[in-house]
């Protein structure tokens, strides 16, 4: 007889431990290699995902900084513009609720509408290479 964990009967595989809010909001990744401006695109109390312009490591520790909230944590995963780090400490539904607000005021628009409004920019002028 196979004997299943605990954990595993309420996260089964490919589960995620809790339900993600997905946002875009402005944000900042502090790690030992610097300071960069990032994108946060999902947060739930254990984790998150950003979009940044130089990758990190798995294993990175980071800070994120967002509106006021700051979370620390290590990069469990990393692409060339998305990482994914898992938090140290649990977030506060509080934060979550207040993230959540924050994104229907703050939300940044996406990527391909930065992309339009630099080309429209620069278009008329008003931004030179």
């Amino acid at each position: 007889m196979v004997r299943t964990p605990p954990s595993s009967l309420h996260n089964p595989p490919g589960r995620r431990a809790s339900a993600r809010l997905r946002v875009r909001l402005a944000a900042r990744l502090v790690s030992r290699a610097g300071t960069q401006h990032a994108v946060l695109t999902d947060l739930s109390t254990r984790g998150a995902q950003v979009a940044l312009s130089e990758p990190l490591r798995i294993g990175d520790e980071v800070m994120v900084l967002w509106n006021g909230f700051e979370a620390f944590g290590d990069v469990v995963w990393s692409g060339q513009r998305h990482c994914g780090i898992a938090l140290a400490d649990p977030l506060a539904q509080a934060v979550l609720v207040a993230t959540r607000q924050l994104d229907a005021t703050e939300r940044l628009p996406a990527e391909r509408e930065l992309t339009r409004r630099s080309a429209q920019s620069f278009v008329k002028g008003n931004v030179r290479l």
